[in-house]
């Protein structure tokens, strides 16, 4: 059944499209020149979206290939990172060497606010007594404080020690320098 009802609307598909031809308006587009501009508009059309695609795709590839640049610079920087040898064990010897201790679990408290803290510290920074410097002060303690002296962590790495031989006909103990 489906068979026959495609040439049914063949049929009534041409049977509707065969007055078009003879309609006004498509005689008065084709027999006077205003189907000339009317082309050339959609052509014309046609042209800038094809140019508006490609514009689309060159500012996509650029944008790619910043991306993969900007990747690669990163991955150049974390190996940089990482041959610097910016682990923990570097950054606890170069506190240590700063004077710097690690807490112990429980000792850090804070202090309470106090109503002329803030101005006090807006003045010291104004007249520079407070800096970003590399010197250390430690901070006295108050009263109901109490300061436990930690430990810092030493390098564990070993550095094997030279030995030399002596001749066997010395009995002489290998000795280090």
């Amino acid at each position: 059944m489906p068979a026959r009802l495609v040439p049914l609307a063949v049929g009534r598909t041409a049977v509707a499209v065969s007055g078009l031809a003879e309609s006004r308006l498509v005689r008065t587009l084709t027999r006077g020149q205003l189907w000339i501009g009317l082309l050339a508009t959609l052509l014309v059309g046609i042209v800038a979206l094809n140019v508006l695609a490609l514009s689309f795709n060159a500012a996509a590839s650029r944008t790619g290939t910043q991306a993969d640049a900007l990747r690669r610079e990163n991955s150049i920087l974390r190996a940089r990172v990482a041959e610097a040898g910016a682990s923990g064990q570097r950054l606890q010897s170069e506190a240590a060497n700063l004077g710097l201790i690690v807490p112990e679990p429980g000792s850090i408290s804070y202090l309470p606010a106090k109503p002329g803290d803030a101005a006090a510290a807006a003045q010291r920074l104004a007249s520079g007594a407070l800096s970003a410097g590399t010197s250390y002060a430690p901070v006295a303690p108050t009263a109901g404080t109490t300061t436990v002296p930690a430990t810092v962590p030493q390098p564990t790495t070993t550095v094997p020690q030279p030995t030399t031989t002596v001749p066997p006909s010395t009995s002489a103990t290998p000795t280090t320098p």
